[in-house]
Formats: C-alpha cells, structure tokens, sequence
C-alpha cells in the first residue's frame, strides 16, 4: 500500500496524475511479483509490502524517466525491481537489530522468526536481480553492484555498533553506502532506462545519492525527536542498538565530561534505562539542529546537481522532494 505523501504536490496539473497513475501500476506490479509457489512465503513477502511504505524510490525511478523517454514501459518494472530490493534491506535490517516493529506492524523477524525474515529477504534479492535481468545487462550490472554497496555498507555499520569512536566522516560513508546508494541506483536507472543523455544520467545519480543521504541523516534525527505513530518504529531504537548516529556524535563531540560519559555508557550497552537524560543532552549541545542542518546541505546538494537540468514539472518536483528529505517530520 502506497502512502500519499503530503507536502510533495506539485503545481503543475499534468505530471502529478501522471506519476500517481504509475506508482498505481508500480504498486499492482509489486503486488504480482511477490506472489509465490509457497503459500507461506507469499505471506511474508507481501507481509511489509501491505504495511505501506513512501515508494521514494520508484518515485525518483519513474521522475528520473521524464528526463528521457517517461512513457518507456521498462520503467515499471525498474521501479519494481528498486522497491523489492529496499524491501529486501528492510527483512534483514530487522533481524540484525532485532527489531519488534516495522512500519506500525510487528516486524517479520518478530511475526515469525529469524530464519523465516532472512529468507524473505534473500527471495526478494532474488526477485529484484530476475526483473533486472529482464531490462538488459546494463540494468544487471548496475543492480547487482548497487546491493554489493549496500551489504558493505550494513556490514560496516554492525562493525560500529557499540563503538564511540565513530566521526562524522566514517558515519556519512556509513549511510551513503547502506542507504543513500539506493536512491543513487535509481536515479540513474531511470535516466537508463528513459534512455536519457548520459550527462543528465550522472546528474540524476548525483540527485539521488544527496537525496538519500539527506533522507538518512533525517531518520537519524527522527529516531529521538519524531513520532513512534508517524515514523512506525519506537522512539530511541537506534541508541537501544548502540548505533553512533550523527546527532550522539555531535552531541558527544561538544557535550561536557558527564554527558559525554552518558553517552558512552549507552552505546556500549552499559545498562541505560533511561533515554531522557540522553535526549536532554542532544537538546542542550544542540545535536539534532546541527543534524538537521546537515541534512538540509545534502538537500542543498541535491538541489543543486539538478540546477542545470531542463526546467520542467519534473525539475520542479525533484526540487520539491529534496526539501521534503530534510524538513519532514515523519
């Protein structure tokens, strides 16, 4: 189930009928492709499909498109390959957090088991690489290196869990390889496969990869100052994992000797019970504006790779989505 997402209409009245009606095919094609010979595999892999989800990436997919050829066919099933492959992350992310919820809902480790998210996962790689496979080599390769980054990039962040001498740098590398390299993949899957001119390819990828680390950076942020209702996961998981996010990092950076202990002791899982000492310590350092003011650089960035594209209704609604990465509140 797509989620309308509020603030990103754009005011020109052809392209956003356009977009809702092929993000409407993305999701019946999802719906299709996750149907399996197992009736129990059908259940888990429809399982987070069905509890919603922004679909920015086949979004960026399909916008990306209009960059070319926007009525070229292979773009659904682009699009479809993108999401499965996010989805994929998200089975297996949940396991190695040892997550409870996931988008509202109990998460599909905690549904049924380890093995049985593991699984789901890996079946939704293989679908993603299949449908690739469809679209041509170009599409393979490029698939098939972006999850080789995002596995790096998860592997890097189990490294640090529990770990305080995480930098500022060494967590950016972090998100752009296990998050923002996704949205990097579709950016540039639509200029492919909307058979753009390649410098506009590179622009779009370019997009996406600011995007995508703008969109982290926030869902760091939001992990102490969102919503649980809104964002769908509990408020403080991240520190509850020991993951050395940008706003403990700064907070950790410009705090005093007791809060940077406090600190230490909470992502080394020395037994804190309570999360609003930590909170207070992000507030008082000012941590989670300095995060969100990252977050609107990389929007800047984002913004200004696709400066001299064509202006469009679509430039326009790029432009409208990388402020939304960094000011949104769920």
């Amino acid at each position: 189930m797509r989620r309308v997402i509020p603030g990103l209409e754009t005011p020109e009245s052809l392209i956003e009928p356009e977009i809702g009606a092929r993000l409407d095919r993305v999701e019946e094609e999802l719906e299709k492709a996750v149907v399996a010979d197992s009736d129990l595999l059908s259940a888990t892999a429809r399982y987070l499909l069905q509890a919603g989800g922004k679909r920015f990436r086949p979004m960026l997919v399909l916008l990306a498109g209009y960059f070319g050829d926007p009525a070229d066919p292979r773009l659904i099933p682009g699009s479809v390959a993108i999401e499965l492959t996010h989805l994929a992350t998200l089975y297996h992310d949940d396991v190695i957090d040892e997550s409870d919820d996931r988008r509202g809902v109990p998460s599909a480790n905690a549904r049924w088991d380890n093995t049985v998210a593991i699984l789901t996962g890996d079946y939704l790689f293989a679908l993603a690489s299949e449908m690739s496979a469809d679209l041509g080599p170009e599409v393979c390769r490029l698939l098939a290196r972006t999850i080789t980054v995002l596995c790096d990039g998860q592997i890097r962040e189990v490294d640090a869990a529990g770990r305080v001498d995480q930098n500022e740098e060494g967590y950016l590398e972090v998100i752009r390889r296990k998050t923002a390299k996704l949205f990097e993949a579709a950016g540039r899957l639509g200029a492919v496969l909307g058979d753009a001119d390649p410098a506009l390819e590179n622009s779009l990828a370019s997009y996406g990869l600011h995007l995508g680390t703008a969109f982290q950076i926030m869902d760091d942020v939001l992990d102490y100052s969102g919503d649980a209702g809104a964002i769908g996961k509990n408020l403080g998981d991240d520190l509850a994992e020991g993951k050395m996010t940008l706003p403990l990092i700064r907070a950790l950076a410009t705090g005093t000797p007791e809060e940077a202990a406090l600190i230490r002791r909470a992502v080394s899982g020395g037994g804190l019970t309570d999360f609003a000492p930590v909170l207070a310590a992000l507030e008082r350092t000012g941590a989670l504006s300095y995060a969100r003011e990252r977050a609107v650089r990389e929007s800047d960035a984002a913004a200004a790779t696709i400066a001299p594209l064509p202006a469009s209704p679509a430039t326009t609604t790029l432009l409208q989505l990388s402020t939304f990465a960094a000011h949104r509140t769920y």
